[in-house]
């Protein structure tokens, strides 16, 4: 994987094999992540409106772990995201527990219903790795037709839309 960054190597807060960031996930992002296509608010909300797109908040939930007996999150503070949206918390770190990586990718599949050139929008937060990693992610599984929104619900709002509550999709046990 590359990290499209020159000076990873050097950085800690970089994993040195994969380049994908492991510490401080909310600092300035750099403008591109390798992978896909990067949009601003314009070109996000047209792909929303066109319905085309799978939109994916990988927002996570600090502190807290899906219960493993029913997959459900609780105890997470209240998230509004952009409507129509999965959010999948704690998927877009550097170094994803074997778990969490497995959830992103099922929920991924079961949302494009396996077809790894659907469009997908991931976003969180500004200034936020998360989303930056989970593209790598999804790129190293073949998905093809990726876009991030580095903007993510900031932007989103500043440029004056709305927002809506979400729950995260709970992880399949099964």
């Amino acid at each position: 994987m590359l990290s499209g960054i020159v000076s990873v190597a050097a950085d800690a807060n970089f994993d040195p094999d994969t380049g994908l960031r492991i510490h401080h996930y909310t600092d300035p992002v750099p403008a591109t992540v390798p992978g896909a296509q990067t949009l601003d608010t314009q070109a996000a909300s047209e792909l929303w409106q066109s319905g085309d797109a799978l939109f994916v908040d990988v927002l996570s939930i600090s502190g807290v772990r899906y219960d493993e007996l029913d997959g459900s999150w609780s105890d997470y503070p209240e998230r509004r995201n952009i409507e129509g949206s999965v959010w999948l918390p704690n998927v877009g770190y550097g170094r994803p527990a074997p778990d969490m990586l497995r959830y992103f990718l099922q929920a991924v599949a079961e949302a494009t219903e396996g077809n790894r050139s659907h469009p997908i929008v991931i976003y969180c937060i500004r200034d936020c790795w998360m989303g930056w990693n989970a593209v790598q992610h999804l790129s190293d599984a073949g998905y093809d037709r990726l876009y991030w929104y580095p903007e993510g619900t900031d932007g989103w709002v500043s440029a004056g839309h709305s927002l809506a509550l979400s729950e995260p999709v709970p992880v399949n046990l099964d």
